[in-house]
């Protein structure tokens, strides 16, 4: 009994080596880098929830967040630019009946990073893509797949720009 808490002991701790030494970290611990504690945010939709996923991230990382009412081309300060999220829904395959049975979900967002009319994230956008079954007996569940996919898919793609940003501050050593 004593031999095998020992192993189980050698072995736990050879793991830990293990997964420090790779590199591992948990996807949720992506911090922004020093470079980014003050940020220009401006936002084509400032209260749509995506746009408050985003801040929220942002502060939550210990970036100081300034929101703009217009973009200001020519400041020194850092300044990123998210254009309206956009949801296209388009159908996969058909039932026997001809209803669309499957459909795609994409949720996209154009982003650019910015100062002194200089590109460090030239735009480009970000999207993200879900499939999802229609029950035709149950409409209204239906419904609220959607929404449940479609709040994920946010989470998600705020996720990506957090983690695009960290690669970027990186990149360039800001």
């Amino acid at each position: 009994m004593k031999n095998l808490r020992k192993y189980r002991s050698i072995l736990l701790l050879g793991i830990f080596l293990f997964l420090s030494a790779c590199g591992f970290s948990l996807r949720s611990s992506d911090t922004l880098s020093s470079a980014y504690s003050n940020l220009n945010f401006f936002s084509q939709q400032p209260a749509s929830e995506l746009s408050r996923l985003i801040l929220r991230s942002l502060e939550s990382s210990g970036v100081d967040v300034q929101l703009l009412d217009s973009v200001e081309a020519d400041t020194e300060q850092l300044t990123l630019i998210v254009s309206g999220e956009q949801i296209i829904s388009r159908p996969i395959t058909v039932n026997p009946r001809a209803r669309a049975a499957q459909h795609e979900l994409r949720l996209e967002m154009e982003i650019a990073l910015g100062r002194d009319k200089q590109y460090l994230i030239s735009p480009e956008t970000l999207f993200v893509e879900r499939v999802y079954f229609e029950d035709i007996e149950n409409i209204s569940g239906n419904q609220e797949e959607v929404e449940i996919i479609t709040s994920e898919m946010r989470r998600e793609l705020g996720n990506q720009l957090i983690r695009r940003l960290s690669a970027v501050g990186e990149q360039v050593g800001l």
